[in-house]
C-alpha cells in the first residue's frame, strides 16, 4: 500500500496529511461502514495543524452518511477505548515532529488490520461515493476522558502492588498523556510531580519521541531524589519509557519481559500466549516460558493481527507488545 504504513498515516501535514487527504479518507471509511458501524468518534492529538484535519475528517463522515462523536483532544489510547462497539478515528502523528500530523482507524477497540487499510486506499483512490443529501450524519459532541480513566483506575488496581507514599516523575513531552497519565496515578494514590505537563503540539520542552536523550531532564529528576522513577510519553501517549531510581532507562525489552512474565503467571487459562514482534529480545521467551506460557511473533506495526492469529490457533493471549508499545488484553485490544 502507498497510503498507510505501518502505524496507519502519517507525514508532513502541509504536503502529505492535508485536510484534503483528511476529507478522502473520512468518505472512503464512512462508505465501508456504511451498513455496519454507522457511528465514529473522532479525535486529535495537541498538534496545531489537529484542528483544520479533524474538521475535514468529520466533513467527510458526515457526507458518507456516518453519525459523528466529536471527541476533541485526546490519548491515543483513550479513542480507541472510546471506539468499542462503534468505529474511531484519531488524527496524530505519534512521536513524529511537530510539523507532521496522520489518521488511524480504529473498529471496535482495534486499530484497521491491512485488509481494511487496503480497502480503504482503493476507496481513497475511486471518486468520492458520497451518501444522498437527506441521509448525511450528524454530529454530537462526546465527553471520554472520566470513563477512560476510571476504567484504567480500575483494571490497574488489579496488578502489582500500592502507589500509597511513592513519588512517581511524569514527562509528558507537552504531549495528551497530559490528559491522563499524571491523573490516573494520582487516583491510585501516588504522589505524582509532572513534567511538560501542558498540551501544546509545538512540543517546546523536548521532541516528542521519548529516548535517553529526549528524556534528560526527566533522567537528572529522578536521579537527584525528586522521585522513586519516571515515566515519559510521546505525543499521543501510545509510548512508554521508564527510568529507575537512578535516572537510567530500563531497557524497554526488560520492562516488556516484566509485564509479560506478570501476565502469564497471573493468567489462569490453558494456554497463555504473549505476542510480540522480531526485534524483541530473548529474554521474553524464558520468562514467558518458566511461567508456563509461549510467545509467538508478528511483523512490526501488527500486534492486533498477531493476536487475531493467535486466537484462530487456539491461543489465549495474555499479553502483547513491541518495544515500548503495550496492548493489556485483559483491559482492551490497542496498545496503551
Amino acid at each position: 500500500m502507498d497510503l498507510f504504513g505501518t502505524a496507519g498515516i502519517r507525514g508532513n501535514a502541509v504536503g502529505d496529511v492535508t485536510p484534503d487527504l483528511a476529507l478522502a479518507v473520512g468518505a472512503a471509511a464512512g462508505r465501508d461502514a456504511r451498513g455496519d458501524d454507522e457511528v465514529f468518534v473522532v479525535s486529535r492529538d495537541g498538534r496545531e495543524t489537529g484542528p483544520a484535519l479533524a474538521a475535514a475528517m468529520t466533513s467527510g463522515l458526515e457526507a458518507a452518511g456516518m453519525r459523528v462523536l466529536e471527541a476533541g483532544v485526546l490519548p491515543t489510547p483513550a479513542l480507541a477505548y472510546a471506539s468499542q462497539g462503534r468505529r474511531g478515528v484519531q488524527l496524530t502523528a505519534s512521536h513524529n515532529p511537530p510539523e507532521d500530523n496522520g489518521i488511524k482507524l480504529f473498529v471496535d477497540g482495534t486499530e484497521y488490520d491491512s485488509d481494511r487499510e487496503r480497502t480503504i486506499e482503493e476507496f481513497v483512490d475511486a471518486d468520492p461515493e458520497y451518501a444522498s443529501w437527506a441521509d448525511w450524519g450528524a454530529v454530537e459532541d462526546l465527553e471520554v476522558l472520566p470513563d477512560y480513566r476510571e476504567a484504567v483506575v480500575d483494571y490497574a488496581s488489579d496488578h502489582g502492588g500500592p502507589l500509597d507514599g511513592l513519588t512517581v516523575a511524569v514527562d509528558c513531552g507537552n504531549g495528551v498523556a497530559s490528559l491522563a497519565t499524571p491523573q490516573v496515578l494520582r487516583e491510585l494514590g501516588a504522589h505524582v510531580v509532572t513534567l511538560n505537563a501542558n498540551v501544546d503540539g509545538h512540543f517546546p520542552g523536548r521532541p516528542s519521541k521519548p529516548t535517553p536523550e529526549t528524556v534528560s531532564d526527566l533522567r537528572s529528576f529522578v536521579a537527584d531524589g525528586g522521585a522513586s522513577f519516571g515515566i515519559a510519553h510521546d505525543g499521543d501517549a501510545d509510548r512508554i519509557v521508564v527510568v529507575d531510581g537512578d535516572g537510567d532507562v530500563v531497557h524497554e525489552d526488560t520492562v516488556l519481559a516484566v509485564l509479560a512474565e506478570h501476565y502469564t503467571r497471573s493468567s489462569d487459562v490453558a494456554d497463555p500466549v504473549v505476542v510480540t514482534t522480531p526485534n524483541a529480545s530473548a529474554r521474553i521467551d524464558e520468562r514467558v516460558e518458566a511461567a508456563g506460557g509461549r510467545v509467538e511473533r508478528v511483523r512490526l506495526g501488527a500486534l492486533h493481527e498477531g493476536i487475531a492469529a493467535a486466537r484462530e490457533n487456539g491461543g489465549d493471549v495474555v499479553f502483547a507488545a513491541e518495544p515500548w508499545k503495550h496492548v493489556h488484553v485483559g483491559f482492551g485490544g490497542w496498545i496503551d
